[in-house]
């Protein structure tokens, strides 16, 4: 007798779907996530682009509702970090930091991904003396500073946006000439007079005393390095998958994230992937809703298999 007839790892949109299905469905369904339950939408101060909210949702509020629409059809969840998958014939074992596993009949891989650094000097001695990555979080201590923001897709532009209410001034620092933002983004960018772009660029170096002060800045185009002086540095230059303990255990693709079929499906049985982690991703609440609703359903129909 397994421990749970599912596993859910991840705690986002993706995860918390799959559980609702599953959950409704009186399958003894337990979710996993070593942080707050909700996933990267809490973190977000509005989200516009999901569907059935014309005026936008606090990324806060959708989070919450999911969550508890979840848990009010018997979802159970624990606060885990999950660090180990072992497969057997009979059943699959997801191991948690601290010793504990548990033992299922199907795991559904959600676990989202990670913000990547910028991999300069300064930076990881800074972190949390100046350089965030949540500007919903953190905003309210720049409040009448000078912020750099790094990056330049949706999320990037969306964190100079708010942040901009708060401080005093913005760098928005991005590699490229234009940004990969949708274009109401944009739009609102350049319209922001405390927002000032600066193209073609890349941070070289976070610097300071006990806090940030400043950042070095380096032109891709001819080479000239500046700087910056600011009072923060927020860090949105991509994401990178939630995978390192699946390597050699599940079929990754060259970026790391889970190679799955249509019905989100990896290559080994019993072993599902949603949501930002698997390939092929548009890293999209929406999207990853969608996704849940797919392994749910999948799970369901492994698990009628066992009789």
């Amino acid at each position: 007798m397994f421990d749970r007839d599912v596993v859910i790892v991840g705690g986002g949109p993706a995860g918390l779907t799959a559980g609702l299905y599953l959950a409704r469905a009186k399958y003894r369904t337990l979710l996993l996530d070593k942080d707050s339950f909700g996933g990267y939408p809490k973190n977000v101060a509005l989200i516009e682009n999901y569907p059935g909210f014309p005026d936008g949702i606090a990324g806060a509020a959708l989070a919450s509702a999911m969550v508890a629409q979840a848990a009010r059809y018997g979802l159970q969840f624990k606060q885990a970090d999950v660090n180990g998958l072992e497969l057997f014939d009979s059943c699959r074992w997801v191991g948690c930091t601290g010793g504990r596993g548990y033992t299922t009949a199907v795991v559904i891989l959600a676990g989202g991904s990670f913000m990547k650094k910028l991999g300069v000097p300064g930076e990881d001695s800074f972190q949390g003396k100046g350089v965030f990555e949540c500007a919903l979080c953190d905003g309210n201590q720049y409040e009448g500073r000078v912020v750099a923001v790094c990056g330049g897709g949706d999320a990037a532009v969306s964190e100079a946006l708010y942040i901009a209410r708060l401080a005093s001034h913005v760098f928005l620092i991005h590699r490229r000439s234009e940004f990969r933002a949708a274009q109401v983004l944009q739009n609102r960018v350049f319209s922001e007079p405390k927002i000032k772009f600066i193209p073609n660029s890349v941070v070289t170096a976070v610097e300071g005393s006990v806090s940030v002060e400043r950042v070095r800045v380096r032109n891709i185009k001819n080479n000239n390095e500046t700087s910056l002086n600011v009072d923060g540095v927020l860090v949105h230059v991509g994401v990178a998958p939630n995978t390192e303990y699946l390597e050699s255990i599940v079929p990754l693709d060259s970026d790391g994230q889970v190679i799955v079929n249509s019905n989100m499906e990896t290559k080994i049985p019993f072993i599902l992937a949603a949501g930002d982690i698997r390939r092929g991703s548009p890293r999209q609440i929406a999207a990853a809703v969608g996704d849940g609703v797919v392994a749910g359903i999948t799970a369901q129909r492994l698990l009628q298999s066992f009789g």
